[in-house]
């Protein structure tokens, strides 16, 4: 299957200039006037025996809405969002130059994080291109790394170690790390995780990062699994509910897989199941039975058998 790859960002940032770098033709039309492009063009393509559908967006500003306060300007935004849903990785395409000529918080903008996570929600593999490096002047060059580095960690903490890579589509400069990026990130997001591997590691983590208390109880991990990749969906046995698991440890246990596993940069999904069931002949009210069903599938069972209304069974008389 090829793969799906997206590049999305504001007007003006050069999404059209890198497709048209990486197919090496005139296939987007490039204009320094906002607007040009108003529609997803998707390209195949082919980059070390991985095929490969660009697709192209249009640059979309605050509110998903495009530069304008018509009607009919308003699709163009809802294409980009489908576009990120349908691409496996995503590109964040940023203009470099933002930084220079506007605040140190512009580059990249409150909306272009908030877009980068936007596709870490939506279980895409996201790479930042800062774009139209080469017109930075190479003094600052180093200053304005850094920054952009330090405010690209702060904003997208829930997915650490994004990859971030400085390039210009106009002298082809790092367009072949770009892809490299890309292609790594593509085949951590689509890795298994053995499931014995994995449950070694916890234990051993715990032992070293034990779980806190929470209402008088120590939480506990008991067991973890991976069902499903694209993203990398677990699924964890606790012995609370997932309300009472703090979330700040479940974050801690993200970044130590990530570290572990060298699956950085991957958006990471946990399903929380709890081993808690609700006491035997015990009646439970409305509210406790719909809590009971949102803990997991085995104990919305159980409180199906305790509150259903038992019949008596008939006895047959039998007759000689």
């Amino acid at each position: 299957r090829p793969m799906k790859l997206a590049v999305v960002g504001m007007p003006s940032a050069g999404k059209s200039s890198i497709i048209n770098a990486l197919l090496q033709e005139e296939r987007c039309i490039v204009d320094a006037a906002d607007g040009t492009t108003i529609d997803a063009i998707i390209s195949d393509w082919e980059f070390k025996g991985q095929r490969i559908k660009l697709i192209d967006t249009c640059g979309v500003s605050r509110g998903w809405n495009y530069p304008g306060t018509f009607g009919e300007f308003l699709e163009p935004g809802m294409g980009t969002r489908r576009a990120i849903r349908q691409a496996h990785v995503v590109i964040v395409c940023v203009d470099a130059l933002r930084y220079a000529n506007m605040t140190k918080y512009s580059c990249p903008s409150k909306f272009e994080i908030r877009l980068a996570n936007y596709a870490a929600d939506e279980g895409k593999a996201v790479v930042l291109a800062i774009n139209k490096w080469d017109m930075v002047r190479e003094d600052e060059q180093p200053k304005y790394r850094d920054k952009i580095l330090d405010r690209i960690a702060v904003g997208m903490r829930d997915v650490r170690g994004v990859p971030v890579v400085f390039m210009s589509a106009k002298y082809n400069l790092n367009l072949s790390t770009l892809m490299l990026k890309a292609m790594s990130l593509y085949k951590r997001w689509s890795a298994r995780l053995p499931t014995g591997k994995l449950n070694n590691w916890l234990h051993a983590w715990m032992i070293r990062w034990p779980p806190p208390w929470r209402h008088g109880q120590k939480c506990s991990v008991k067991y973890m699994t991976q069902t499903r990749t694209r993203p990398p969906t677990f699924v964890i046995w606790t012995n609370t509910t997932a309300d009472e698991m703090p979330r700040h440890y479940m974050r801690q246990l993200q970044n130590a897989m990530r570290e572990e596993f060298r699956i950085s940069g991957v958006p990471i999904r946990f399903v929380l199941r709890s081993t808690l069931m609700p006491k035997p002949r015990k009646r439970l009210t409305k509210k406790q039975i719909l809590k009971w069903k949102r803990v997991g599938p085995q104990q919305a069972d159980v409180v199906r058998n305790l509150t259903k209304k038992k019949t008596p069974r008939r006895v047959q008389r039998q007759t000689e």
